[in-house]
């Protein structure tokens, strides 16, 4: 049942190609230019979403050193706070100093002399102090327990005008706590890389492991601690990641970090930017949809036209009961309306002509039935005569002998109508061969003219050895009773028959014309009708048989104008086979 449905005609096989071609090759152009714009389109998305959100990342980070500076400032505008700072500095930082400090992540709280030494640290860590007079803010190198690590702080002198005495830093140390944070913010994926020697080092991606910076070209080492420009790659961390390497410097202008902050590769993003795969993905669309619509299109426009072919087939068989479905309103559905009234018309015609086939069947055979008891009541009358007038006493012989030979030549000629009328309407099967069509016409003449008055017989023959298919004896028989015909029908001492054979149009035209009286014209379309006859003796059978005869041998039978007088008859044959030389 499935391969029914989708088998296709050849027709509905060649629209649906021929769509496939107008539809998929256009698209496979267009599909290899949309995944082109479209990889592009979005690969530069990309990136200035990652650029845009490693520049977050880096507000961020400036946020940490805005708020250590602004907390400096509000300590050190405090006269307070500058007084107890020379007796005692820890404890000169109030307690809700320290809490709004926690709160804004500011875990480094140091103190310097205005020579840059190092009076006081929250914390046990070594700062390199390498910030310029005037400076507020800064990432500064830290050494915590023998790991380096970056700081991001903000300095305000004591006092704020004048020569400073004092330096008051304030600041976060930049580790796990900031990339997450940071990974938050944004979405990205974020990655410190401290700077040690020429080497640069992760120390929080993967908790106790550290992992070197080593998969960025030259260009972008160059880039970065050169140009101290941030960096952009596709194939960043190995290939897994898009992300931009931004550098960190310190007072000096030295690169003191790297901080990555990039979207990992995977999912459908990398079908988006990938314009091979993107575009094997339109041209699969691209093909499912342009089948699916050829196929449907196919079907709306072949499925009527296959209906009204088989219509047509059947009727073409002969089976007016043909019925096309209307499925439409559209032109295809008038042209099943018209089929079916067309179909419908036909069989009423061709019940027509059976009721009128039967109907002159029945008067064809009340006339043959009439013409037949009309030939056979004369010589029946004859012979019920001639018997009456021998049953009566006191016959001479010679007087006996007459009626008897009557009797006998009237019961011979009922016989001869019989005979004539039984193979008129049942002549036997035709044996077919391949025979010269001129040899049984020959042949026939042959017979007829023997035993009779001289024929002056004419030949002229043009068919140059071409065969037809045929029954022999058939056409002996069928010539035979034409020239019984021609040899009656003249009169005199000048009697011929001219035979004439040619090839015209694929057919062979065989013709016999006498110089008789010919036929009348108002007679000849009656030539051919049983028992129809302008002799006193004659049955109406003989050309009737003949025509009977031709008919079935595959030719035809016609009585032709005459081009010199008498009676012309012609018969035509389909050529069988040609003369090889």
């Amino acid at each position: 049942m499935p391969s029914r449905h989708f088998k296709l005609g050849r027709l509905q096989f060649r629209i649906l190609l021929v769509i496939s071609i107008i539809v998929i090759v256009p698209m496979l152009v267009a599909g290899w230019l949309a995944a082109e714009w479209v990889s592009i389109s979005f690969e530069n998305r990309l990136q200035q979403w990652i650029v845009d959100a490693a520049r977050a990342n880096q507000n961020w980070l400036q946020a940490y050193q805005n708020d250590a500076s602004m907390l400096g400032r509000v300590l050190v505008d405090d006269p307070a706070f500058i007084d107890d700072l020379e007796r005692d500095p820890e404890a000169a930082i109030p307690f809700q100093i320290r809490r709004i400090s926690q709160e804004l992540s500011i875990n480094l709280i140091q103190l310097y002399s205005a020579d840059k030494k190092l009076l006081y640290s929250s914390l046990p860590v070594a700062v390199s102090p390498l910030w310029e007079r005037g400076q507020t803010e800064a990432v500064l190198k830290v050494v915590r327990k023998q790991k380096t690590m970056l700081a991001a702080v903000g300095i305000t002198p004591v006092p704020r005008v004048g020569k400073p005495r004092y330096y008051l830093v304030l600041g976060s140390l930049l580790g796990e706590n900031f990339m997450t944070e940071l990974a938050q913010l944004t979405g990205l994926d974020a990655r410190l890389y401290y700077r040690e020697g020429k080497k640069y080092y992760d120390l929080f991606s993967s908790p106790g492991q550290i992992t070197t910076l080593k998969d960025l070209p030259k260009q972008a080492f160059f880039t970065i601690e050169k140009e101290k420009k941030s960096y952009y790659s596709q194939e960043a961390e190995g290939g897994a990641y898009r992300g931009l390497y931004t550098p960190i410097v310190d007072p000096t202008g030295r690169v003191e970090a790297i901080m990555f902050s990039g979207l990992e590769r995977r999912g459908f993003q990398e079908v988006l930017t990938n314009r091979i795969a993107l575009f094997l993905l339109i041209s699969l669309l691209g093909i499912i949809i342009g089948v699916l619509a050829g196929f449907l299109l196919s079907r709306l426009v072949v499925r009527p036209l296959q209906y009204l072919r088989n219509g047509v087939m059947q009727l073409a068989g002969h089976n007016f009961n043909a019925n096309v479905p209307i499925n439409s309103n559209d032109e295809l559905g008038d042209l099943a309306k018209a089929f079916n009234a067309m179909a419908a018309r036909l069989r009423d015609t061709r019940d027509e002509q059976t009721q009128r086939f039967q109907k002159d069947k029945l008067a064809a055979m009340g006339e043959m039935s009439a013409a037949l008891a009309h030939e056979i009541r004369n010589p029946l009358g004859v012979i019920n005569a001639s018997a009456a007038l021998l049953d009566k006493p006191g016959n001479d012989p010679g007087r006996s002998a007459e009626l008897t030979r009557m009797i006998r030549e009237e019961s011979l000629r009922v016989s001869n109508l019989v005979q004539d009328f039984l193979q008129l309407s049942r002549h036997r099967q035709p044996v077919f061969a391949v025979v010269d069509p001129t040899q049984p016409m020959e042949r026939a003449l042959e017979m007829v003219l023997a035993g009779v008055d001289p024929v002056t017989v004419h030949k002229k023959f043009n068919h140059d050895g071409v065969k037809i298919m045929a029954d022999p004896g058939l056409l002996l028989q069928a010539w035979s009773n034409i020239f019984t015909n021609s040899i009656q029908a003249m009169d005199g001492k000048d009697r011929e028959i001219r035979l004439f054979s040619e090839v015209a149009a694929g057919q062979i035209v065989l013709s016999v014309q006498d110089n008789g009286p010919g036929v009348a014209a108002e007679i000849m379309p009656r030539l051919f009708e049983p028992f129809f006859t302008t002799k006193d003796q004659g049955t109406g059978l003989g050309l009737s048989i003949a025509y009977t005869l031709a008919e079935a041998n595959g030719g035809r039978l016609e009585a032709m104008p005459p081009e010199r007088g008498g009676a012309r008859f012609v018969m035509r044959f389909p050529v069988y086979s040609e003369a090889t030389s």
